[in-house]
């Protein structure tokens, strides 16, 4: 077996290969992403230190770059096997994480060097395209009257009504994240009491990862006013 990453080609049958996945869950409980993670160990040869020195710098010149393919191969060094790493179909590419060299006892460095790279990425799970929903109201008023205070020469302010009836009104103001493009916003709750001139739509740039955009921001507010109480509780999805 043949290990690949870009075009750095590993000894045959040099490295030994530890493959683990682990869903990475969205603050909504939904699977977002499946984390891939490659644990390379294997032992580097030279017929002496120079040759040694000069395997390392070149292990250490293909690991020192992400975004390259990480695939083993069969023996004839051409054909793929099921163990692939594809940059272009993770979030962001491949990362190498960690390249070290654990080991210093023995004879470590003299004919050959113990070393174990770490190599991970995060393959999108689009079925749920939302990451994350929030919405809240806040209402103002009764409908009952409105009371004003009338400041006298002398002595206390006088209470009056000013208007025996009032309006109530309320706000709805929500937010939606969405893992590839931007999710639908929920609707108004009271669309025949919606001061339309009012409304406000709000999209925030995606953040980019690498080579690639995700946690596509909306946002939205509507105002209501009505001459009766409205009643209601915000969006759940």
């Amino acid at each position: 077996m043949y290990l690949r990453y870009g075009s750095y080609t590993h000894a045959q049958n040099e490295p030994a290969v530890q493959i683990g996945k682990q869903a990475v869950f969205s603050r909504r409980g939904f699977r977002r992403a499946v984390r891939e993670t490659w644990r390379i160990v294997g032992v580097l040869h030279a017929a002496d230190q120079p040759g040694l020195t000069n395997a390392i710098a070149a292990l250490r010149s293909a690991y020192n770059v992400n975004g390259l393919d990480l695939g083993l191969y069969l023996d004839d060094g051409v054909t793929l096997t099921d163990h692939v790493l594809s940059s272009a179909a993770a979030l962001g590419g491949t990362r190498v994480t960690a390249l070290e060299f654990p080991s210093g006892s023995g004879a470590e460095y003299s004919t050959f060097r113990s070393y174990s790279i770490s190599v991970e990425a995060d393959f999108p799970d689009t079925s749920n395209n939302l990451l994350d929903f929030s919405e809240t109201l806040a209402f103002e008023g009764t409908g009952g009257p409105r009371m004003i205070f009338l400041d006298t020469l002398e002595g206390l302010p006088q209470q009056q009504i000013a208007r025996q009836r009032t309006t109530c009104r309320a706000r709805q103001e929500g937010r939606a994240v969405g893992l590839a493009n931007y999710p639908p916003v929920a609707p108004p709750i009271w669309p025949a009491a919606e001061l339309p001139d009012q409304r406000r739509l709000t999209l925030r740039a995606p953040r980019r990862v690498a080579g690639n955009l995700t946690e596509f921001v909306a946002e939205w507010t509507y105002v209501f006013e009505s001459i009766s109480p409205l009643a209601g509780g915000p969006t759940v999805v």
